[in-house]
């Protein structure tokens, strides 16, 4: 597991989490553009032949209804943890924080609007892991696109000289690399790398899920993770360290009010 480039794709290590998570969002998919078709991989891969002409605002409408049923309804977090657990661990450590909702993208065939070339952090800790899974083997332009962490590094240096953004995109999207990742894996990337999407211009519509991850005691971005993040494991270690803490807040708080 190399993670010097800030990013790599990881096979799921129990398939059986991700099946269940798919088949979840797959009943909700179904139900909230009423599709009668209960064929996953045809309904998934081909959903803009499902849904027809919908306008804009009403699939975007229906999008986020969607996205509301999957938070409420769909116990996401123990699924995506359960799939790549050794992954998460080896690069987090056993006392983590996950992101409170998921996202879902769903980018059709020639969708004019495609995720911009952007970095998460500083707004985001740049000690997160984004991992983004889809639910349709994403190939060529159905894909995301990164930039390796040291040509991110390399470009915002040059940005910071000539402060010249056109030049910046264009030379961002020249060193950046379509990622292939089927269902069954997983997209692990840092919040400090460069990413986004291209139009797709596959024949397949493109469905993901991606949720964020990160160390407990890591330093946080400019957002208050209180608000965006929650408590997901922690470790014995932790458990004892955090009750003798507690304890001696206790105490201290009595003697003042003595």
């Amino acid at each position: 597991m190399d993670f010097s480039n800030g990013y790599f794709v990881k096979e799921c290590e129990e398939i059986e989490g991700l099946n269940s998570l798919r088949l979840q969002v797959f009943n909700l998919i179904r139900e909230e553009f009423d599709i009668e078709c209960n064929d996953v991989d045809k309904v998934l891969n081909q959903l803009h032949e499902f849904i027809g002409d919908i306008s804009e605002i009403d699939f975007n409408e229906r999008r986020m209804l969607l996205l509301k049923k999957i938070n409420e309804n769909i116990n996401f977090k123990e699924l995506i943890f359960s799939s790549f657990k050794d992954t998460i661990l080896a690069l987090l450590g056993p006392d983590l924080l996950v992101q409170k909702n998921c996202n879902i993208v769903i980018q059709r065939p020639n969708d004019n609007n495609p995720s911009e070339l952007h970095r998460d952090a500083p707004s985001n800790s740049p000690y997160e892991v984004v991992l983004w899974i889809p639910l349709v083997n994403c190939f060529k332009t159905k894909a995301m696109y990164l930039v390796d962490h040291k040509s991110t590094i390399e470009l915002y240096d040059n940005l910071d000289k000539t402060q010249d953004w056109e030049r910046f995109e264009k030379d961002a999207i020249d060193k950046s690399i379509l990622v292939p990742v089927n269902f069954g894996e997983a997209l692990f990337f840092s919040t400090a790398v460069l990413h986004g999407s291209h139009i797709n211009i596959e024949t397949e519509t493109r469905i993901s899920l991606n949720v964020r991850f990160k160390n407990i005691f890591s330093p946080s971005g400019l957002k208050n993770q209180l608000l965006f993040f929650e408590k997901f494991l922690v470790s014995d270690l932790v458990k004892i360290g955090s009750e003798l803490e507690f304890k001696k807040l206790n105490l201290k708080n009595k003697t003042n009010e003595n």
